[in-house]
């Protein structure tokens, strides 16, 4: 009589350890009521113009909004000098978000095989020139700023809102 009073008694604490073990590990999450957004791109293109006593004027062009997300590249701290200019994220506080540089577009490279037949490069200076910039855009940027870096110091051109 015994052993079937151990049975008795042991037999539901089997059935509980069994099913226990088969439970889930998992942890309950709540529905979230985030919903995950697609990742957007800002496309930016300015002009950029010098003026007869040197100074240099920033307009916006146009501003695209898409759905997309950039390639990850590796930044490459590259030196600033004197004529770039500075691309500056802002929040709706005009807090700074994310800052890119970007060479002066009124200076160029040219590459060139020349009658000789050696490789040769050339700076041309430019009167004007369109660039243009694209950006992974995140929920908080509002502004994006355009600033160029010069002797005396940074000096402001455009503060554009994003749409």
């Amino acid at each position: 009589m015994k052993s079937s009073n151990k049975f008795k008694y042991t037999s539901p604490l089997l059935l509980l350890l069994v099913v226990m073990a088969c439970a889930s590990t998992q942890e309950v999450i709540e529905n979230d009521p985030k919903i995950e957004l697609q990742p957007k791109l800002l496309f930016l293109n300015y002009k950029i113009s010098k003026t007869s006593k040197g100074e240099k004027n920033i307009a916006l062009i146009n501003q695209k909004i898409t759905d997309g997300k950039l390639k990850n590249t590796s930044k490459v701290d590259e030196k600033t000098s004197f004529g770039d200019l500075e691309c500056i994220s802002l929040d709706e506080n005009f807090n700074e978000l994310d800052k890119h540089s970007i060479k002066n577009p009124l200076v160029k490279i040219v590459e060139f095989i020349n009658d000789l037949g050696n490789f040769e490069k050339r700076i041309i200076k430019l009167d004007s020139a369109q660039f243009a910039l694209r950006l992974q855009l995140q929920s908080k940027v509002k502004y994006i700023s355009i600033s160029e870096l010069t002797q005396s110091g940074i000096k402001k051109h455009l503060t554009t809102e994003i749409e």
